[in-house]
């Protein structure tokens, strides 16, 4: 009986200097999280590169239900002019009918930049990041975007510059001046876009652009572009496109073209 009095009082004892050991063990061990389950680390100036490249691009002017429109249409291009006619449908599709064919392969690209970048999407925040500190500079911060060879200056609302460089191009795309909708979304106004040599970095090319916009119901659509290049060797070129008669596509239009 005493026997067992003792080994119980013994078994006490080791259980608790093994409960000590352990806790004083546990003190002094540095333990890691789970792998599964890594711990997130805040990155305010990479939270506000992300929130400012976002209140940007939902700033972008956009033509939400977009039904379509049409315009008559004068292009003038290096002394030649012709005129014709311009339709857009609801999917942002164009259809450019002028007397001189010739023309349509400078202005077509440009009216297809102009009225595609208003098409609506929903923006869903990309990861940014601060490319500097430098918070003085006349066109705002420089921003890198995760992943991608694009960078741009953003100011305020406004994208004030895109770079992008890549093994085959580079080029810088300025926006100087902007409009203003009726609800206070920016669109473009004068913009100037550098291009250089890939490799050594070269001015190759420098193209100007002036945009109006006029309101039609809902829309702010394009009404004039005026296009200055210059190029190597002295290559200059000059052209406008101008939209008038504008008309924005109805149920009961497409009824009647549908009839035709």
């Amino acid at each position: 009986m005493l026997l067992r009095e003792n080994m119980k009082r013994e078994l006490k004892q080791w259980s608790l200097a093994g409960l000590i050991v352990l806790l004083s063990l546990s003190a002094t061990i540095q333990w890691s999280p789970a792998r599964d389950e890594p711990r997130l680390v805040s990155n305010p100036k990479k939270e506000a590169a992300t929130q400012l490249y976002q209140q940007v691009r939902e700033a972008r002017a956009t033509w939400r239900d977009f039904s379509g429109f049409t315009a008559d249409v004068l292009i003038q291009y290096n002394g030649k002019s012709t005129t014709g006619k311009l339709t857009a449908d609801k999917d942002f599709k164009l259809n450019l009918i002028l007397e001189d064919n010739s023309l349509s392969e400078w202005s077509l690209p440009k009216l297809n930049s102009v009225i595609g970048h208003r098409k609506f999407r929903k923006q869903e925040p990309i990861p940014a990041t601060f490319a500097d500190d430098e918070v003085n500079h006349p066109l705002g911060r420089l921003v890198n975007i995760d992943g991608k060879n694009v960078s741009f200056r953003l100011q305020g609302d406004v994208m004030t510059e895109v770079h992008r460089r890549s093994d085959k191009s580079w080029f810088t795309i300025s926006t100087l001046d902007v409009w203003r909708t009726k609800e206070n979304e920016v669109l473009p106004r004068d913009t100037s876009v550098i291009y250089r040599d890939p490799k050594s970095g070269a001015i190759t090319g420098n193209r100007s652009n002036t945009f109006v916009f006029t309101r039609i119901g809902n829309f702010d659509l394009p009404s004039s572009m005026l296009t200055v290049e210059t190029g190597d060797n002295f290559e200059r070129n000059v052209g406008s496109i101008k939209l008038t008669n504008h008309r924005l596509t109805t149920p009961e239009s497409l009824s009647k073209i549908d009839s035709k």
